[in-house]
């Protein structure tokens, strides 16, 4: 029995070791979320009336609120874009407006991406 337990605690811990270490690839992984659910609000042609644009990389690490950057490169929960995607910002709506909420897995892996340091890969 007590064997047992031991064994489900190590394949426990290194499940979870592997699942927050994983490289979270922004054009593979972290893009497409954006295009599928930031996209439309979000750009350039329609003119986004928070002035944040996410059609690539550069828009996304050069945006800024008059809260501060939307992405703080290795502090993830800081940064406001998980804030404004959890709902726990203290300004303004959850995101994307007027949808469902990113469900906690999306958000998780954008907010490891964050904690990876951001990196355009």
């Amino acid at each position: 029995m007590k064997t047992s337990l031991i064994l489900c605690l190590i394949c426990f811990s290194v499940s979870f070791t592997q699942e927050n270490t994983e490289k979270v690839s922004f054009k593979k992984d972290v893009m497409p979320v954006l295009v599928k659910k930031c996209l439309s609000c979000h750009n350039t042609e329609d003119e986004s009336p928070s002035g944040l644009y996410l059609e690539n990389y550069q828009q996304l690490m050069s945006g800024e609120s008059k809260h501060g950057p939307v992405v703080i490169p290795k502090k993830g929960e800081e940064s406001i874009l998980i804030k404004k995607l959890r709902g726990t910002a203290d300004f303004g709506r959850q995101m994307p407006r007027g949808r469902k909420p990113l469900d906690d897995e999306t958000i998780n892996m954008i907010s490891r991406w964050i904690d990876q340091g951001a990196k355009n890969n």
